[in-house]
């Protein structure tokens, strides 16, 4: 049987900087080694993680909690009792060692997410009628809903070909 490449590591529960006072926990485990070489891994297999190969840290969300990978550390929050806090460390640790396993038949992928564009960028291109045609009160609303939601690109019979074409890369 294969060896995992967590074999050992220390969990702390710290409360979150930036919510002092808050009743849930950011789970911090420390690594025993170094996890680096599995991230562009997790990046090919956890949908919608958001890798940054500069910082050396991967980020995810899943079943309403945060994933932080850097090289010698996992974080997850929100973790409300120290028994939730092992659950998920546990569920999060067999994860990445389950995926570093496979490796072999994982294609891994060094790339980050692409930074969305700015909601003014996005109106600029558009056409500016503010018709609500699209369903949006103003072109400017329309953006900020474009931003989120791509898919909404067709609601706006006012954009020409090539800037239809701009928005939808």
């Amino acid at each position: 049987m294969a060896v995992g490449l967590i074999e050992g590591y220390d969990m702390k529960l710290v409360t979150p900087d930036c919510f002092p006072g808050a009743d849930w926990y950011r789970a911090v485990v420390e690594l025993k080694n170094d996890i680096t070489d599995v991230l562009p891994y997790l990046n090919a297999e956890l949908e919608g993680a958001d890798y940054s190969p500069e910082a050396m840290v991967l980020l995810w969300k899943s079943g309403g909690r945060k994933y932080a990978f850097r090289p010698h550390e996992i974080s997850v929050a929100p973790v409300g009792t120290r028994e939730e806090a092992l659950e998920a460390v546990d569920f999060i640790v067999g994860s990445v060692n389950d995926i570093w396993t496979r490796r072999d038949t994982i294609e891994p992928n060094f790339e980050g997410k692409k930074p969305l564009l700015n909601i003014l960028d996005i109106y600029r291109i558009l056409p500016k009628t503010n018709c609500g045609e699209c369903g949006s009160p103003s072109c400017m609303a329309f953006a900020a809903a474009l931003r989120d939601d791509p898919g909404k690109l067709q609601s706006c019979s006012h954009i020409s070909e090539r800037d239809y074409g701009d928005l939808a890369q």
